[in-house]
């Protein structure tokens, strides 16, 4: 492991709470989810969470400083199992590794979760600041700009977050520490984000030092449905279309796409458009497209209708409902 206190940009003798502050401030910054498919910022913050795992455990803290070993320290008059300082450690893991066994999207969670008093964003000190951000669907699948209007809390300028000026409540803040401020952002959305996905704007934080985590929704579309990479949809067919066969245009998220409708295909039969669904930027691959038949009927009865649906009926091989039970 590197140099802990480092990694973590503190003195060797920061407080617990000052490990505290910058672990959340680095890992908030690396975390995979705000930067997705960036393998090296997610080593650093593999490392960052091995440091602030070290530093955090007073008595592995206290062997590195006297030491410099990263490993475990022994209990209070026991024998560490194995041989010696590489023996492997809880779950085949070396001395001084870190693995995470919990999801990063919970980390992620927790890295915002409430603490300090009369702070929103989890410690009266932190320099970040967290809001809601409604996407249409479109700029989720393909990305896209989007400006907006935010009201983002703010360290109060007057009394420098301390809630006082002088001997009295400070004027402007009236105590509260932190005042909201009515800004224009323009933000660039990533293709393929999702309802929860995280995009990070520096220097929008409390403070120009701290981030501003914005964490999506996105709109639904009237006509797409979305599972994870792939797009659903439903597509029409005549009945003439549906039984000779056809080629038509389907619908996608990037345009029409021509495809060929076999002969005799039935209502409510799946097709797959191959790699014509949302593009994910962590793996390089794309989603599918699948899209339904609906078979349309005439609107209209006419003359001619009846004609043409008495003639076909004479088609049919047997009572296509036959098979059907009774009852229960």
């Amino acid at each position: 492991m590197k140099d802990p206190y480092g990694t973590l940009g503190v003195d060797r003798k920061a407080t617990d709470a000052e490990i505290k502050k910058a672990y959340r401030r680095l890992a908030r910054k690396y975390h995979p989810d705000v930067n997705p498919g960036d393998t090296t910022a997610k080593k650093k913050f593999q490392d960052i969470a091995a440091a602030h795992e070290l530093l955090k455990d007073a008595r592995r803290r206290h062997r590195y400083d006297q030491t410099g070993d990263t490993g475990e320290a022994p209990e209070p008059g026991s024998v560490p199992h194995g041989a010696g300082p590489f023996a492997a450690g809880a779950g085949g893991a070396a001395p001084g590794g870190f693995r995470w066994s919990g999801d990063f999207g919970d980390l992620f969670s927790e890295l915002f979760s409430g603490g300090g008093e009369g702070s929103p964003f989890g410690g009266g000190e932190d320099e970040d600041a967290a809001a809601s951000l409604t996407i249409s669907f479109r700029d989720a699948v393909l990305g896209g700009t989007v400006a907006f209007r935010a009201r983002l809390p703010r360290r109060c300028s007057r009394c420098g977050g301390g809630g006082r000026v002088g001997e009295g409540t400070c004027p402007k803040c009236r105590g509260a520490r932190t005042v909201v401020e009515n800004e224009k952002l323009t933000v660039r959305v990533p293709a393929g984000v999702s309802t929860g996905s995280k995009i990070r704007v520096p220097g929008k934080g409390r403070t120009e030092q701290g981030d501003l985590y914005l964490v999506l929704t996105v709109e639904p579309h009237p006509y797409f449905g979305r599972e994870g990479d792939d797009i659903f949809a439903e597509v029409p067919l005549t009945v003439p279309e549906a039984y000779l066969g056809a080629e038509i245009d389907v619908p996608t998220i990037r345009g029409p796409v021509r495809a060929r409708i076999p002969p005799g295909t039935a209502d409510g039969q799946r097709f797959r458009l191959k790699g014509h669904g949302v593009e994910n930027t962590r793996n390089a691959t794309a989603g599918d497209h699948y899209y339904r038949i609906a078979i349309a009927m005439p609107k209209r009865v006419t003359e001619e209708g009846r004609a043409a649906a008495t003639s076909f009926a004479k088609v049919y091989d047997g009572n296509p409902r036959a098979h059907l039970p009774e009852r229960v």
